[in-house]
């Protein structure tokens, strides 16, 4: 790229050959389209060819081909078909999962479109991002993101943030003049570059370069673009790796003792590596992933985007939300209510000419006061000078006006009531009556709005550049109220339920946040309510002590949030809602950032979560999805260890006690595919357990599998262990050695699918689930599993597992025995760890 910057804002237009106030024209458009191509970053993705390998580059694939590769050379017809079907199963399901996971990417993407504005035929367009050119006028305003590399042409109090290109995430501010010598990007401040935003004020750039020739596409064009693996998906294959190891050992001594006992080389090699393939959840990982695809989806359909995966997990264990109020819990809907001077005056013409102008805001206060004015015939003074937009450091806003035969200027100004009557000259009874006058519109729960005016000494484009020493003249106040979100109550409620606090973060005075707050059910004394006007007073320990006990916090400043963030955080899993460019830090700072489908793309790339349509309720309703999630991964992860480890034990068992092969390898293949394969996802589609909604979120550390699933697993492998092991030797002892394994083996397919309906519930009995928790794809996986297993019972399935006709009593016995025991065994369990335990509620 030139080195635009050392050259004068018209050498560059004129290098361009574009004009400032017309822009291109749509020819040259066109022509520059066709040679530029589209604005987009290409980055290198994954080739078709890896695509297709990649699920068989894992580890437990490898093992599954290597005992195919066995299969092939002894020609056993039924364990080559078994163990393919087992493989493209698991192909299969990669397959989906990638499919899933990138189609819910495409979707965010396409619900994500930047708009810009951009000069063309000498009129001010609304496009997409993606059509811009270099030569193209661009006007970017507070909150934009910065769609291309752009030399400034002009701008007005213009501060940047760069630190998706610079890593510093303080502000750069910017103007338009030229610099001599050679800078390094964060050095050139007449330039503004593709990644970055505005924090405030305006801009006109020409855009000097697009997709991967900007310096943010040189940089992303560097990535590989692969995802990041959520935590749980971590924990997940660390702990398959754990068992992996463990099982190694194992394999090798099981190898040894067929050897010992007569068995061949290829024989003993294939029964130890369908033993490993029983024993490890290899399709553990891949179903996490599809769970958490599935998840992401339903959310989105709650009007709730999942910027990443891994998002969801942390919803599982939220135990604060720290909501914003407005437009959240209330529905930005602004209505003014009253107007107050301490003076005869006609209040509506210092209003409508502290509202900036409706054609260039977006913001519903402006929007309301000119809605007002309209209603009540209010003249428009005409534009203004100039308008100052909201600025956060000084909570005001406002426009400037020549006025009189000298053509005074005149800046006339709206925001806090505290920062405004501070500047203004004001006896002690005019400022006790107007503070008086401030409580008593902040206990109906109004926002108040303080008008003042103020002659400014000189020029300035910003309203922080107002000297400190110039007075205000204070003009009045105005109450405007918001509507409550009328479900916005009841899902405070829910939350509360869950054991999640929710607290109220708000600009608001403090009487008003409370009568809000109040009527929301968050607080019932004022006591509850932490003024942060006063924050800076406070030390972080003396913070932290008072933000437990807070429900709302007032006059919040970005800066309060932030600290308020780390205060809660200290003791809280954190969920931080935000709308506003100056929310970024606390977005990017909490646990769960959640930003408002309404809020600039900064505040949207910021977030973990885009809230589509701002709905309170939509929150808890992600917290509620996250923790269903993280409670059916467990239960995937209680029913493929217990089943594995019961095959373990029971082939463990049966070589200590002299029966070197119980089950036969391909008999093991078979109770993987009827059983892992094809129950896993719907167990991990299971509803929630009533009592997961009412319990205490988790802690932060809390292990992947607590006491109670290890618990669990044990008891029912050895369950599974014993009366696998007790129904062959029951049996040997009437029936051949062929029709023994015959019912040891449907006696160990039997207590899985026992397994599979007693997993249904970790809390709730199996009947309770069968009967009030409904699962179509669970009973239809059933059914498709048990139709394999009667047709390798009766069918023409029994050759290829090695199964013999059994005498029907002996079979009933062993069915029936074989599903009861497991299922009260569990359901006792259920019954004594809910006398030893109750649920915990905050």
């Amino acid at each position: 790229m030139s080195n635009f910057y050392n050259q004068k804002s018209k050498e560059v237009l004129e290098h361009f050959r574009t004009n400032p106030d017309r822009g291109l024209s749509s020819a040259e458009v066109k022509y520059r389209q066709r040679t530029y191509g589209e604005n987009t970053i290409n980055i290198q993705t994954t080739p078709l060819w890896r695509k297709i390998l990649e699920p068989f580059m894992d580890l437990f694939m490898v093992i599954l081909l290597v005992a195919l590769i066995l299969a092939i050379i002894q020609g056993s017809i039924p364990e080559i078909i078994i163990i393919a079907i087992d493989i493209a199963c698991d192909a299969g399901i990669f397959y989906v999962q990638q499919f899933s996971t990138e189609r819910v990417l495409r979707n965010l993407k396409k619900r994500t479109v930047q708009n810009i504005h951009v000069l063309r035929d000498g009129a001010e367009l609304e496009l997409d991002a993606v059509e811009l050119v270099p030569g193209d006028i661009v006007l970017l305003s507070e909150g934009d993101r910065v769609p291309a590399d752009g030399r400034i042409v002009s701008e007005s109090g213009l501060l940047t943030n760069e630190s998706m290109l610079t890593g510093e995430s303080d502000s750069v501010t910017k103007d338009a003049k030229a610099i001599s010598g050679e800078k390094k990007i964060y050095e050139q401040r007449n330039m503004v570059f593709s990644g970055s935003f505005v924090i405030t004020g305006s801009a006109k750039i020409v855009v000097v370069a697009t997709g991967n020739s900007t310096e943010y596409g040189h940089i992303a064009s560097l990535a590989s673009g692969a995802s990041v693996m959520s935590p749980i998906q971590e924990k997940i294959n660390q702990l398959v790796i754990r068992i992996a190891i463990i099982l190694g050992v194992v394999a090798v001594l099981v190898f040894l003792i067929q050897l010992l006992e007569g068995l061949s080389f290829f024989e003993s090699a294939e029964f130890t590596l369908a033993l490993i393939v029983s024993a490890v959840p290899e399709d553990l990982p891949i179903a996490t992933a599809i769970i958490l695809a599935i998840g992401a989806t339903r959310l989105a359909k709650k009007k709730a985007l999942i910027k990443e995966l891994r998002a969801i997990e942390s919803l599982g264990i939220v135990s604060t939300i720290a909501s914003d109020k407005t437009g959240t819990l209330t529905e930005n809907r602004l209505s003014l209510q009253k107007l107050w001077s301490k003076s005869p005056t006609n209040l509506g013409d210092y209003l409508v000419r502290a509202a900036l102008p409706a054609s260039e805001t977006g913001d519903p206060m402006d929007i309301c006061l000119w809605r007002y004015a309209s209603a009540n015939k209010i003249a428009n003074p005409g534009a203004p000078l100039r308008s100052y937009a909201f600025d956060q450091s000084i909570r005001m806003s406002g426009n400037l006006f020549a006025e009189g035969r000298a053509k005074k200027n005149i800046i006339y100004l709206k925001g806090s009531p505290e920062v405004i009557l501070k500047r203004c000259r004001l006896s002690a009874k005019d400022y006790e009556t107007t503070i008086q006058k401030l409580d008593e519109f902040a206990s109906f729960g109004y926002k108040v709005l303080a008008l003042a005016k103020v002659a400014p000494a000189h020029d300035i484009n910003e309203l922080s550049r107002l000297e400190k020493s110039e007075k205000f003249i204070f003009l009045g106040l105005c109450a405007v109220s918001d509507t409550i979100r009328r479900e916005a109550k009841p899902a405070i409620a829910r939350a509360r339920q869950a054991g999640i606090k929710v607290k109220m973060v708000t600009g608001d005075h403090a009487g008003t946040a409370f009568a809000i707050g109040k009527s929301l059910g968050l607080a019932k004394t004022p006591e509850e309510v932490l003024d942060c006007t006063r924050i800076d007073t406070l030390d972080d320990d003396t913070l932290a002590e008072k933000a437990k006990s807070a429900s709302i916090f007032a006059r919040v400043t970005p800066e309060d949030k932030f600290r308020i963030l780390d205060a809660l955080k200290r003791s809280e899993i954190v969920a931080m809602t935000g709308d506003g460019v100056n929310d970024v830090p606390a977005l990017t700072n909490a646990h769960v950032g959640i930003a408002m489908g309404d809020g600039p793309s900064i505040v949207q790339d910021a977030g973990d979560i885009v809230l589509v349509d701002n709905n309170f309720a939509n929150i808890t309703a992600a917290i509620r999805e996250g923790r269903v999630i993280l409670a059916n991964i467990r239960r995937m992860l209680l029913y493929l260890l217990s089943t594995n480890a019961g095959e373990v034990l029971t082939l463990i068992g049966a070589l200590l006690i002299g029966r070197a092969q119980l089950l036969l390898p391909i008999q093991i293949l078979w109770v993987n595919l009827v059983t892992d394969s094809i129950m896993i996802i719907p167990i991990g589609l299971e509803p929630a357990e009533a009592r997961l909604l009412r319990q205490k979120p988790e802690g932060h550390n809390t292990p992947l599998l607590p006491r109670l699933i290890i618990e669990r697993i044990v008891i029912i492998a050895v369950t599974m262990a014993a009366i696998t092991l007790a129904v062959y030797y029951t049996a040997s002892h009437f029936l051949s050695h062929a029709e023994s394994n015959t019912l040891a083996f449907v006696a160990l397919v039997v207590m899985q699918w026992a397994n599979a309906f007693t997993t249904r519930g970790i809390f709730e009995s199996c009947w309770t689930r069968l009967t009030k928790a409904k699962n179509l794809l669970f009973l239809l996986a059933f059914i498709f599993a048990f139709s394999l297993q009667i047709l390798a019972l009766f069918g023409p399935l029994a050759s290829f597992v090695s199964a013999v006709p059994v005498p029907p009593l002996a079979l009933l016995l062993a069915v029936v025995f074989s599903f009861i025991v497991p299922v009260l065994t569990v359901e006792l369990h259920k019954l004594f760890y809910q006398k030893k335990q109750k649920p915990q509620t905050r």
